[in-house]
């Protein structure tokens, strides 16, 4: 039975790119090889920098997830 995904298209993420969080759009889904993958654009980046991501590197865009952004950001500069 193939893996229900956590995310719906059209849904407002936040997706890891590099160690940082960035907010973001799951554009479409899949199911590769048992294993949900989504199409992620960077809210405000180019689409070239659209791409494919595991489930384990999208959050979702709430209260906990933005918090972990703000984390992020602050460890990291």
């Amino acid at each position: 039975m193939a893996p229900k995904p956590k995310f719906q298209e059209g849904e407002k993420v936040l997706c890891y790119h590099g160690p940082l969080l960035y907010e973001a759009k799951c554009m479409k889904i899949e199911v590769k090889d048992g294993k949900v993958q989504y199409l992620i654009h960077y809210n405000g980046w180019n689409k070239n920098w659209d791409e494919w991501v595991q489930e384990s590197r999208v959050v979702k865009n709430n209260e906990a997830g933005i918090q972990k952004q703000k984390e992020l950001l602050k460890n990291h500069g």
